[in-house]
């Protein structure tokens, strides 16, 4: 047996053969040299005994071939071959050569006995059509990477068969129907890379199987539902990327549960409620996107804690109220971006901290100018005993479509009831009519601005300060 290749070393036979040529070239030099024939030896020695001992040789030894890999793994190989148009890819060195050759195709890996495919890496390789069925049968794949390519139809629920994975990337193709619930049986997936298709139903509560994932990429797809909260068990994930789909409802309060978090991305969706407090937790949070979805109420001081955060983004939403004070614990910020919502601050050294963190990124506007607030400066003044003038100073935000609306009430503190509105955000009174004579009147008025290029949403302000005036 060969130590290095395995095969079989020559026989007996083989070397009894060899050394009966080799005994004949002898005989041959001393019958030549006898006879004196010197360059018959010369040409005898030199040509003929070599070419014969070759010939007997390569006779009677055989040429070591190396295994094969299984017959299922190399007809699954072929079957992508032909479900994506191999023909046309930008490489395939070796591809569809003879049985035994498989782990030399381009992109192909075996294990150290070249038994078993264990990875394939197509990634930007032109591959069109669709995934077989057939690459569920590459069980002891790895690594399965076929990123940036033209793939489409729906990824194949055999996928679900390679547990020895640990890496699968199908990002950047053309990809549709659902994410495959039997994804949630790789267990030893560290990244799932889905992103940039065109997927679509909701994400599987079945990832939440896949405890040693580090990365979970589904961005940029039509994936709608609710973000499950059986995600937040994934403790080990470090990037967790979920932009620019049709996700809503809330931000599950589990996701707080993932304290190896550096990376959260939820960024361009539909999620609406609150901003969960929990998100706090996330200690080694680096990156933070929440912008362009419905998101309401106050950002909450929790957020203040995330002292290692790079980049915050809330931009687009409908956030109200007052901006915490904890926002200046974010030193390390380098990109801040909390434009139109309907937030406001009076703290000067707040203003200072995050004018500094936001106007170098974005010239013009900054992020107060952007802002659908209160206006102030009201007051009311009776005309009539049936109407009372209300007047305050438009904001600074008028650029982008908007109003403001009156709201009156009987008594102090409300409850409030539309009295009218304006037709822009310039104007800067409103004379409400049909009121009782000798009655007292609270108002308040209320910033709205309609849906625009830079945020889909309407966004109301809180209410103004209170004002009063009776009529005659």
């Amino acid at each position: 047996m060969d130590p290095f290749t395995g095969a079989p070393s020559p026989g007996g036979a083989e070397i009894i053969s060899v050394g009966v040529i080799f005994l004949v070239a002898m005989c041959a030099f001393l019958f030549l040299r006898i006879a004196g024939r010197t360059a018959w030896l010369l040409v005898f020695g030199g040509l003929v005994i070599p070419i014969a001992v070759a010939m007997e040789f390569r006779r009677n030894v055989t040429i070591p071939v190396r295994a094969a890999v299984p017959a299922q793994e190399r007809d699954a190989l072929i079957a992508l071959y032909n479900s994506t148009n191999g023909a046309n890819w930008k490489k395939k060195t070796h591809w569809l050569g003879a049985v035994g050759t498989e782990c030399t195709w381009y992109g192909v890996r075996c294990n150290s006995a070249r038994s078993n495919i264990t990875s394939l890496t197509l990634d930007v390789n032109q591959l069109g059509g669709s995934i077989p069925t057939e690459i569920g049968n590459l069980t002891n794949l790895e690594i399965l990477d076929l990123f940036r390519n033209q793939l489409s139809g729906s990824i194949p629920a055999e996928l679900g068969n390679l547990t020895n994975l640990y890496w699968l990337d199908l990002s950047g193709n053309q990809l549709s129907g659902a994410i495959p619930t039997q994804l949630g049986n790789l267990t030893n997936l560290s990244s799932l890379s889905l992103g940039v298709n065109q997927l679509s139903g909701s994400i599987p509560a079945e990832l939440a199987n896949l405890k040693k994932l580090q990365i979970l990429m589904l961005g940029s797809n039509q994936v709608s539902g609710s973000i499950p909260a059986e995600l937040g068990n994934l403790t080990n994930l470090y990037w967790l990327e979920l932009t620019q789909n049709q996700l809503s409802g809330s931000i599950p309060t589990q996701l707080g549960n993932l304290t190896n978090l550096q990376k959260l991305n939820l960024g361009s969706n539909r999620l609406s409620g609150s901003i969960p407090a929990e998100l706090g937790n996330l200690i080694s949070l680096k990156d933070l996107d929440l912008f362009s979805n419905q998101l309401t109420g106050s950002i909450p001081p929790e957020l203040g804690n995330l002292t290692h955060l790079e980049s915050l983004a809330l931009f687009s939403n409908r956030l109200t109220g007052r901006i915490p004070a904890q926002l200046g614990n974010l030193i390390k910020l380098s990109y801040l971006n909390i434009r139109f919502n309907a937030l406001y601050t009076d703290d000067s050294s707040l203003v200072s901290f995050l004018n500094s963190k936001s106007r170098r990124l974005f010239p013009g506007p900054g992020w107060q100018e952007t802002q659908t607030v209160a206006p102030a400066g009201l007051a009311a003044r009776p005309q009539s005993a049936s109407s009372i003038e209300v007047s305050w100073t438009p904001i600074a935000y008028s650029s982008d479509p908007g109003r403001y609306i009156v709201l009156q009430s009987t008594l102090r503190g409300g409850a409030y009831s539309p009295a009218g509105s304006t037709a822009d955000k310039t104007v800067s009174s409103l004379t409400v009519t049909g009121l009782r004579p000798s009655t007292t009147y609270y108002f308040v008025v209320q910033t709205v601005t309609d849906p625009h290029t830079n945020n889909r949403n309407t966004v109301a302000s809180e209410y103004s300060s209170e004002v009063s005036a009776a009529t005659y």
